[in-house]
């Protein structure tokens, strides 16, 4: 069982995606990128492709605040994106939707929540222009990625 959250503990920092579905890449990019600034870099993480599995037994492994970065269908326009708690997980981010990594996102979160996981997670997460099974963000996204690792940074900086 994790231990509870401590005043100024480090927040894991987690890129979700697959480098084979275009935009798909947004999370793994976007983390990448801010991995490459030295205040960062031992924060972040990078998770090619990872399922439900993979989410709930590294989240359990780890026991620490994590924000998760990933593509995902909110029926929002594409480019936008959104920053919210885990539990509104299934809010935000649509049941309906076929994840690139079999089970989703919100099933992962739910299954560490169900196994003790009591940390707090945020998800950052951003609708994709195109997932086609492609090399590369859209252009449209690649357009649209310095505001977004601006507002990732920000989101960031202000957990406690």
């Amino acid at each position: 069982m994790c231990e509870s959250v401590k005043p100024g503990l480090d927040w894991q920092i987690v890129g979700i995606g697959s480098y084979f579905n275009s935009d798909d890449e947004i999370g793994l990019a976007l983390v990448r990128a801010l991995s490459e600034k030295a205040d960062w870099a031992s924060r972040c993480v990078l998770w090619e492709g990872a399922d439900a599995a993979t989410i709930a037994s590294a989240l359990l492994e780890w026991c620490k605040p994590t924000v998760l970065v990933d593509a995902a269908n909110m029926d929002l326009p594409p480019g936008e994106h959104r920053f919210f708690p885990d539990q509104d997980a299934t809010v935000f981010i649509k049941d309906s939707s076929v994840s690139t990594h079999g089970l989703g996102l919100a099933e992962g979160l739910q299954l560490a929540r169900n196994l003790g996981f009591e940390q707090p997670v945020r998800i950052f997460a951003v609708q994709p222009f195109d997932l086609s099974p492609r090399e590369g963000l859209t252009p449209e996204m690649a357009a649209g990625f310095p505001a977004l690792l601006t507002a990732l940074k920000a989101d960031c900086s202000q957990l406690a």
